[in-house]
């Protein structure tokens, strides 16, 4: 009796140690490279452009609601420089919430440009690497985006033709 419950004991303890690497082997595999990253938001910006670029506004918005968090400004940056901004935290309230880019395209207007959508109400993870490439001829910016975020995983579009 005492070798039936040791055994049993052995394999339920065995159970849950596979489980748990298993459940560890998954989240690094749909993590990728964005697994260095740490929990919270990261923006990371590269102008390879050959221009200055100057005040991108990164922020959340949540769809429904009128809540917004901040995720910092870029007030200039030359070609060939590399930025990054971090927050640790992210906002629990509201589903639907989308990271977005604001940007000048001339003295009167900004655009706005979804980087990240989030459907989950508490996401843990959110990371974007933004490369921008130049601007097209109305002044917006064309660029390329890799990301993660806990929900979907690994995304990327790529902005760098002339829009309409």
């Amino acid at each position: 009796m005492k070798k039936i419950l040791k055994y049993t004991i052995i394999g339920i303890i065995s159970f849950f140690l596979v489980l748990l690497v298993f459940s560890n082997l998954l989240r690094w595999a749909k993590q990728g490279a964005f697994l260095k990253y740490d929990n919270g938001v990261t923006i990371e910006v590269y102008n390879s452009s050959k221009q200055v670029i100057t005040d991108l506004n990164f922020y959340f918005s949540f769809s429904g609601y009128h809540v917004y968090q901040d995720l910092g400004t870029i007030n200039q940056l030359k070609p060939g420089e590399k930025t990054s901004r971090y927050s640790h935290q992210i906002k629990d309230t509201g589903n639907d919430r989308s990271l977005y880019l604001q940007y000048p395209i001339n003295k009167t207007e900004a655009e706005v440009e979804s980087l990240a959508y989030l459907p989950s109400y508490k996401p843990s993870k959110v990371v974007v690497i933004l490369e921008i490439t130049g601007t097209d001829n109305k002044g917006k910016l064309l660029f390329k985006v890799r990301g993660y975020e806990n929900v979907f995983g690994q995304y990327e579009f790529d902005l760098t033709s002339d829009r309409e």
